[in-house]
């Protein structure tokens, strides 16, 4: 039985949505019931401890899918209401470690987005998540799309969208990339991806695509590890200012969340063992939500019993602390010293326990 606790896959926006500029009637049908299928898929898999179980024998949504897909993609070849089709089986034929291996339709996907729709001006709208995808087709293939698609593409805006994204791909790789510990040509990788960012945030400083690259670039220059973490400041559901820096003193476990996030919530029960273990100690949670409203995050705060401070920072936007520190999966987990100096970034569930331990023992020894 493999259990997943972090799940990044279904948390951003995919290459091509179910609300697609391309859509029809028959993409909407299409779309919506696979998505109820995936909403019941999930409940099934939810056997109420906090944890969502997959047997390897079990057959996910996307397999009884994808000949579907694949047949509107080719009842439409060659046109734009191609394209969500194209997209969507780029993006949904990645697995995870003890799944079963589905035949590819991924890479002949991504070929037909590359030969027939690179020069598409609407395609610019639908580059995000592609960084998912590295399971399914390589990021070799995918930065190989995005190059296509900045040089050939009329649009000035399709281009620098694709140069972002390429940009945003080489220098994380995938979130399974974070998972593994990097590729060992990633050093060069993210040289490219800073050169990159650089450009964009200089050629277009007053719009989206320049902002987000600025994003990346602090990233690089404020937020690795070994660095002091640069001050956060925002509200909680109260209204109180909440300052990184006030915990300065302090071990302190930095969790990008939301109540939308599955494995965000399958979090807290762990979170809380560990705050109220710790609590009396120089150490706390910092929660840093996103996507919510006030009166949503409120409910969780008292449903889940949620005693830690909580910065609500609302919708991801240019501005806001999870685009500042380019947070592109939930939950993501940064783990701060005493000092203030960032020791852990991107953690995984598996690694917080032993994480906190050691900075701990270096603030308490006696502990």
């Amino acid at each position: 039985m493999f259990r997943i606790a972090y799940s990044p896959v279904a948390l951003l926006p995919l290459l091509i949505g179910a609300h697609s500029v391309f859509a029809d009637a028959e993409w909407d049908e299409l779309s919506s019931a696979y998505e109820q299928a995936r909403t019941e898929f999930m409940k099934k898999m939810d056997q109420g401890d906090g944890m969502v179980h997959f047997d390897p024998s079990t057959h996910m949504p996307e397999d009884a899918f994808r000949q579907k897909f694949r047949a509107y993609a080719e009842k439409h070849a060659g046109q734009p209401a191609a394209v969500p089709a194209l997209g969507w089986l780029v993006t949904h034929e990645m697995g995870f470690p003890g799944m079963p291996k589905t035949d590819s339709a991924a890479a002949w996907a991504l070929e037909g987005l590359e030969k027939s729709h690179a020069a598409d001006p609407a395609i610019k709208d639908h580059l995000g998540g592609l960084q998912f995808a590295v399971m399914s087709v390589g990021e070799d293939a995918l930065v190989g799309f995005l190059e296509t698609v900045a040089a050939k593409n009329p649009d000035g805006e399709a281009k620098s969208r694709a140069r972002l994204a390429m940009a945003t791909m080489l220098f994380e790789g995938s979130p399974f990339t974070k998972m593994m510990g990097g590729g060992a040509d990633r050093a060069a990788k993210r040289k490219r991806a800073a050169d990159i960012f650089r450009a964009l945030a200089e050629e277009f400083a007053e719009d989206d695509v320049g902002k987000e690259a600025a994003d990346y670039l602090f990233v690089i220059e404020h937020l690795q590890i070994g660095m002091n973490a640069p001050d956060m400041v925002g509200e909680d559901v109260k209204g109180n200012e909440i300052k990184l820096s006030q915990f300065k003193g302090k071990v302190v476990l930095l969790v990008f969340w939301g109540t939308w996030c599955v494995p965000c919530m399958q979090m807290l029960p762990h979170e809380k063992e560990i705050y109220e273990k710790l609590k009396d100690h120089p150490f706390t949670i910092l929660g840093i939500n996103s996507g919510d409203d006030k009166r949503t995050l409120k409910r969780a705060i008292k449903k889940h019993d949620i005693s830690w401070p909580t910065i609500m920072d609302g919708p991801p936007k240019p501005g806001s602390i999870c685009a500042t520190w380019a947070v592109s999966s939930f939950p993501t987990m940064y783990l701060v010293d005493h000092k203030g100096v960032i020791r852990h970034k991107n953690l995984m569930p598996f690694q917080i326990d032993g994480a906190i331990d050691a900075l701990m023992a270096e603030t308490d020894p006696k502990d």
